[in-house]
């Protein structure tokens, strides 16, 4: 009586079991068949970006690439509100590959180009840098790198990173012209550069070398003041404080000193004994004053303004000798500038090897090398 009890009991439990089962089975069914199909999604989204509802498109455009990830038209459509939304992480997100895995040289590439797009200068130089350091002889990463620094108006981090390219393979020529011009970047070359770092600077306000680098454009177009301006909530950063100083010093403002480090720093070298130059210039120290912008001059060599100080002090102290010998350093530094920026002087062999000479004669070692080495790229192309 008890085993008859006990197996009904048993049979209605998997009975009731089963039932559950084929009530939850019938219940998805049912779900799914209400749930809208992907192409009516894809089709909706559509439609919702060509009536301007941008938010309700990126919902469902969304919603579409959790059921289909390689869905194309939701795909395009996320693609195209990147921009209007003011979202440029969009673009990134569908770049990176679905699985953890290391970006793809083209991936890399695609991701400097959204992030120049964008403006995002600091995010283009982490996949720039990660690149590079991965794919060394990929000419267009080692390229976009190189180029980050001239744009940021770095001519000595941007020297630096040619160097580091040269080690596996040949710099184009235009990159190393490029980076000799930034050392005497003037008021007509820095106006065109301060739309774009304006736009850097406000897009990302923690990219500091940015920031610097509309400082050296304000500076190079005589507008001290908006340089501290733009650089003061930064000066913590040694490097800032140090291009700081510099433009209080052009405005003969003597605090500059304060901001300085009490020996050389590692980083901008030529900036540091520059500033030192100008507040020891306003105190009558000429003596000091030569020192320091020889020593400018030294890790700086095709800098006009630096170079034409140095003169201007050695007139000064009454040495017609060395300052003759530094005016025709100054002369032929003009015409390396001259020439390394006409673009209707053609960019061939002799050209380079001629400028190579000249920056030897001023002793501009590295950029004489970066020449040379140009003098490779630029036969290899037809």
């Amino acid at each position: 009586m008890q085993t008859g009890n006990l197996y009904r009991r048993t049979f209605g439990f998997l009975k009731l079991c089963i039932i559950s089962v084929c009530c939850m089975y019938v219940g998805f069914v049912l779900q799914e068949k209400q749930r809208p199909a992907v192409e009516d999604l894809e089709y909706r989204a559509a439609v919702a970006w060509n009536q301007g509802d941008l938010d309700l498109a990126e919902k469902l455009a969304r919603n579409v690439m959790g059921r289909h990830p390689k869905s194309a038209r939701a795909h395009e459509i996320l693609l195209r509100l990147a921009d209007p939304l003011g979202r440029p992480e969009i673009e990134f997100a569908l770049m990176l590959p679905e699985q953890q895995e290391p970006l793809r040289q083209e991936q890399l590439l695609g991701a400097v180009r959204v992030a120049l797009n964008s403006h995002l200068f600091r995010v283009a130089n982490q996949y720039a840098s990660d690149g590079v350091k991965r794919f060394p002889q990929n000419a267009a990463l080692q390229s976009q790198y190189v180029s980050l620094s001239g744009l940021q108006l770095d001519a000595d981090e941007m020297q630096r990173l040619l160097m580091q390219w040269a080690q596996s393979s040949a710099p184009t020529a235009d990159l190393v012209l490029m980076s000799i011009g930034l050392s005497s970047i003037d008021s007509r070359a820095a106006s065109s550069s301060e739309v774009w770092l304006r736009a850097a600077v406000e897009a990302d306000a923690s990219d500091v070398e940015s920031r610097m680098g509309l400082g050296r454009c304000l500076i190079a177009m005589g507008r001290y003041r908006e340089c501290a301006q733009i650089l003061d909530c930064c000066r913590a950063n040694s490097k800032v404080a140090v291009l700081l100083a510099v433009a209080y010093a052009s405005e003969k403002n003597l605090t500059a000193s304060d901001l300085l480090p009490s020996s050389e720093p590692d980083d901008l070298k030529a900036d540091y004994w520059y500033a030192k130059g100008l507040v020891a210039t306003e105190q009558l120290d000429w003596i000091e004053a030569e020192l320091c912008f020889r020593k400018a001059v030294q890790h700086r060599p095709l800098s006009q303004a630096y170079r034409s100080r140095h003169c201007e002090v050695l007139r000064r102290l009454d040495d017609p000798v060395e300052q003759s010998a530094q005016v025709e350093h100054l002369k032929t530094v003009i015409r390396i500038v001259q020439k390394s920026s006409d673009t209707t002087l053609p960019k061939d062999s002799e050209t380079l090897i001629q400028l190579a000479e000249m920056c030897t004669s001023v002793g501009a070692d590295e950029a004489a090398r970066l020449l040379s080495m140009a003098v490779v790229s630029a036969g290899e192309k037809p």
